[in-house]
């Protein structure tokens, strides 16, 4: 289960981009809205520092945060933070509001486990080739994971694990869109030729050897009829 963090933060009166250019230089306030469930959205400012206490977190997209405000305490998740291209600040956030009973989407880190292990690497000689660092979950609050667990002992070499070959859970599920794409989360690249190539670049390969020698064969079928022309040619002159 994933960790609860806390934030305080308050309503902010004034919108627009004056008002929240002076909070952020000024008052080094972050201008957010929090949105979700059956109230309209609400325009609030927390600390700069208090936020970047939470943003620093390395969970924080996928922890639920009891934020307070007017008094009121309401679970939410961090949907986006901005921050300033040049400068240590942020200018903006996101946050959701969530309720039990209701699932959210939210990201969850892939961890890979026993890469010192892994059949592919320690026996084979390739390289763990990391595709998906992160996958979309759905969830309710209460039970989404704090990372998605991937063992790696068994893998060899040019073998993909997609999305499909992951352990079924109940806590969570995946997105529809995501399932249906499968996509490859992790793999191991193997050597050739001092360089390391994925299974599909090596079929490649091995198919534009096949065509060449096609052509070739081809190229000497077409010269055949030829030499055979020319030596009839030069029996007839004798």
């Amino acid at each position: 289960m994933m960790e609860t963090l806390k934030l305080k933060a308050e309503i902010r009166e004034k919108t627009g981009g004056l008002s929240s250019k002076k909070a952020i230089y000024q008052n080094k306030l972050v201008p957010g809205v929090v949105y979700g469930g059956k109230d309209a959205p609400v325009a609030i400012q927390v600390k700069n520092n208090e936020l970047l206490k939470i943003i620093n977190n390395e969970s924080v997209f996928n922890s639920l945060v009891e934020l307070e405000l007017a008094d009121k305490k309401h679970n939410v998740v961090f949907k986006d933070v901005q921050k300033h291209p040049s400068k240590n600040i942020f200018i903006h956030f996101d946050l959701q509001k969530v309720s039990k009973g209701t699932k959210i989407n939210v990201t969850v880190p892939v961890v890979l486990t026993n890469q010192d292990k892994c059949f592919g690497v320690k026996i084979e000689g390739g390289v763990i080739n990391h595709v998906l660092k992160e996958l979309s979950v759905i969830a309710d609050p209460d039970n989404i994971p704090e990372f998605i667990e991937l063992d790696m002992e068994e893998i060899k070499s040019k073998e993909k694990v997609r999305l499909s070959a992951l352990e079924k859970k109940s806590s969570y599920s995946f997105p529809k869109t995501l399932k249906n794409q499968d996509p490859v989360i992790v793999s191991v690249l193997t050597a050739k030729g001092g360089a390391m190539l994925l299974d599909d670049e090596v079929e490649e390969d091995a198919d534009a050897v096949e065509g060449e020698e096609t052509t070739t064969q081809e190229g000497d079928n077409e010269k055949a009829p030829e030499e055979n022309k020319s030596d009839n040619s030069e029996g007839k002159s004798e």
